[in-house]
């Protein structure tokens, strides 16, 4: 999901959203939520990733998912995604991200 999408999502703009996340702007408490809604997640997991601590987070239907402190751009990009495939294919992404650490020459 793009910042784009997300901002679309949530009822605000890409630009604003972006001042957001530098620490430019604070968002109200319901463009907060709205946010969280377009993210799938809780709108305490938006604060738990503002104040860097593990956490796992509740997804909107309330399955818990460990999403530990990594809340870079590319690291929701691969949890968003996987959410969207099937069960067939997470296992082919699990084995192939398995795959590629045990191959990588740096940590």
């Amino acid at each position: 999901m793009t910042q784009e999408e997300v901002a679309l999502a949530a009822g605000t703009d890409a630009g604003y959203l972006s001042r957001i996340e530098r620490g430019e702007r604070q968002p109200s408490l319901p463009l907060l939520e709205s946010i969280a809604s377009a993210l799938e997640v809780k709108p305490s997991a938006i604060f738990v990733a503002a104040e860097g601590l593990e956490h796992s987070l509740a997804t909107e239907d309330s399955s818990q998912v460990n999403f530990g402190t990594d809340f870079s751009e590319d690291a929701i990009k691969l949890r968003l995604t996987f959410r969207e495939l099937s069960k067939v294919n997470q296992r082919v992404a699990v084995d192939l991200l398995q795959a590629l650490r045990k191959n990588q020459t740096q940590p």
